[in-house]
């Protein structure tokens, strides 16, 4: 299990590295009713056995998917309410869950245009916005703004090489003004800047959002400078468990030679970084536009429900 568990760990985190977290869910699910319908079982017993095994491998990756884990637990619950007892066949059980996953993904489809309605309320008029990460939600989100008319310009905080790319190419597809500045010099353009944008991983049940690693220090020091930042973010990416320690953050570490010299050394690097949600001025949810107080009264809310 340890085995799969690692393997499985890896590759969602390469994944979710390139393509967002959003977008690894859908393609986790579609992939999962491709699974689904080449499944070869002989009960209905087995196919609900084969999914609670695949559940359990999941919720135990490295760093743990909060949308993942909460599709994931829903789908559960279908399998034994809905397959589990019924005493018809295999392939009718199997056409239950991938209708059941299909419905999953329209509601994923109208939770993403329920964030962008939501966005509207922000003004961006004649604002500066500054991104770093290549958050697929942050880039619609501009993009829709883009198509209302709405005249604003985007700094984009350079960092990895494809994730600037990324946010390069998107930003001049559709059109919108945008320079690119160093994340290590930042302070030369604190002035220039209204407003930051972020995605997230998921939001912890310690009010700690996790983000793509380098975000928690440019956050802070535009907080220093009281330049307010927002985050946009599907509820169904919180995690509705009790955080273990660091339980949502990977650490690689390997040993590194100089390039010229004979030299050794230990480098570390981490997946995510950990940022705390009070220092968002606002949270655009798929829920509304929510500060502090209402974000933590949704999540013990939904943390509640979800334990039920």
């Amino acid at each position: 299990m340890k085995a799969k568990i690692d393997l499985l760990s890896q590759l969602l985190r390469e994944l979710e590295s390139e393509i967002g977290t959003r977008d690894l869910a859908t393609l986790v699910l579609h992939s999962l009713m491709d699974a689904i319908a080449e499944l070869n079982v002989n009960k209905v017993s087995d196919l609900v056995d084969e999914f609670a095994t695949l559940l359990k491998v999941i919720c135990e990756t490295e760093p743990k998917f909060g949308v993942l884990n909460y599709y994931f637990n829903n789908l559960l619950s279908d399998f034994k309410n809905n397959v589990a007892k019924n005493e018809k066949s295999v392939k009718h059980g199997k056409r239950i869950i991938i209708k059941r996953i299909k419905e999953i993904l329209k509601e994923a489809k109208r939770s993403k245009q329920e964030v962008l309605h939501n966005a509207e309320e922000l003004d961006v008029e004649g604002k500066t916005i500054l991104i770093h990460d290549h958050s697929h939600t942050v880039q619609d989100v501009l993009v829709h703004y883009k198509k209302l008319g709405r005249k604003f310009r985007v700094v984009i905080a350079e960092q990895d090489f494809d994730k600037t790319h990324a946010n390069i190419e998107r930003m001049h597809k559709a059109k919108i003004p945008f320079q690119v500045v160093p994340s290590y010099m930042l302070s030369h353009v604190h002035e220039q800047i209204d407003m930051l944008f972020f995605g997230a991983v998921t939001l912890k049940d310690t009010m700690n959002f996790v983000m793509s690693p380098g975000t928690a220090s440019i956050i802070a020091e535009f907080h220093l400078v009281d330049v307010p930042t927002f985050l946009f973010f599907d509820v169904s990416k919180f995690s509705l468990w009790k955080s273990g320690e660091r339980g949502e953050i990977f650490i690689h570490k390997h040993k590194r030679t100089h390039h010229s010299k004979p030299i050794q050394y230990d480098r570390i690097k981490y997946s995510h970084d950990r940022v705390p949600a009070k220092m968002f001025e606002r949270v655009v949810t798929n829920m509304g536009v929510l500060n502090f107080k209402k974000l933590q009264e949704l999540f013990e809310k939904r943390m509640k429900d979800y334990k039920l």
